[in-house]
């Protein structure tokens, strides 16, 4: 996924002058990402009727009640509209089976690449088609934003890489109730003035009822450092009632590192001897959250085959 930065994107240049390498993506905004990390792989963890229990628990009316969702680096939005359907069917997207036309390949049940390396899908197994999760298109199963009676649904999805933005909203099958935007999250003025502007055309409260963060907290650590990685968890702790976070550990730092060396690109971020927070970085990150931000853990709703824990955590300022 990718994350925030004080640097702009062109889509060719980031940051230094240098020729983008897709492998060697300085803010994780890698062009295929979903080839080697497919939307399921998360959504097999999130309870298929997770939107109703945070309506409820917040005690929302079952009439002309608004949930709102922002997801924190969507790249090229698979996850962000996989997990829209996630959310509003309560059930994972319906499948199409594989044609020559519309095929969905992965590996089987080995461990997937590392984030970031290619994948040669020509030597892949297909998944079965009762595995896929690609969706449709089609009129007959587009989901229509509501989550159950009058209840809408509406996301916003926020990458700082405005190439990665265009694809995802080109490719939108939900334009009304998903909405893509190019920001800089870790930019408080404009990111907040994106997100109130949001929820005031949607009628919704001022804060999200969820957002979530798959696999942006080492970017944002990388080019923030320590006290931007802090910053950042505050930051969207006070914008939403609960969070799904997906926090890489130190082990993804390095590897990070490696790669960039491997294909001889330059760093765009800093030494890693430059910060503190190492080995123990989830650890801190789940501390912070709780101890600073208000925030409590609800579950941990289990563990990726990168070995990234996903947390489900409510502000208890912002809940009821």
């Amino acid at each position: 996924m990718a994350a925030p930065s004080v640097a702009k994107v062109d889509g060719k240049h980031m940051g230094k002058q240098s020729t983008f390498h897709p492998g060697a993506a300085p803010y994780g905004n890698f062009i295929n990402y979903y080839t080697f990390n497919p939307p399921i792989r998360r959504l097999q963890f999130i309870p298929t009727d997770m939107l109703d229990r945070i309506l409820d628990a917040i005690k929302v009316a079952n009439h002309d009640a608004v949930a709102t969702v922002l997801d924190v680096g969507c790249n090229t939005g698979d996850l962000t509209i996989a997990l829209y359907e996630h959310l509003l069917k309560g059930g994972v997207p319906e499948v199409v089976k594989q044609t020559s036309e519309h095929a969905c390949e992965e590996t089987s049940s080995e461990k997937p690449p590392e984030e970031g390396h290619q994948v040669d899908t020509d030597d892949s197994e297909k998944i079965k088609p009762d595995q896929c999760d690609c969706v449709t298109n089609s009129p007959e199963t587009k989901c229509e934003g509501k989550v159950s009676g009058s209840k809408q649904l509406f996301m916003l999805a926020c990458d700082i890489d405005q190439v990665l933005i265009q694809r995802a909203t080109e490719a939108n099958p939900y334009p009304d109730n998903v909405m893509f935007q190019a920001i800089d999250i870790m930019d408080s003025t404009s990111s907040n003035k994106v997100c109130a502007n949001f929820l005031d055309a949607h009628h919704a409260s001022h804060i999200f009822d969820l957002t979530t963060c798959f696999s942006i907290t080492m970017w944002i650590h990388l080019h923030q450092g320590d006290s931007g990685l802090l910053t950042f968890l505050e930051q969207v702790s006070k914008r939403t009632r609960y969070l799904i976070i997906e926090p890489q550990p130190w082990k993804c730092y390095k590897s990070a590192v490696r790669r960039v060396k491997k294909l001889g690109q330059p760093m765009q971020w800093q030494s890693l001897s430059e910060l503190q927070i190492r080995e123990d970085v989830v650890d801190r990150i789940v501390k912070h959250l709780v101890t600073e931000c208000n925030m409590e853990i609800v579950q941990r709703l289990g563990e990726t085959d990168w070995e990234r824990q996903l947390l489900f955590l409510r502000n208890s300022m912002n809940t009821v």
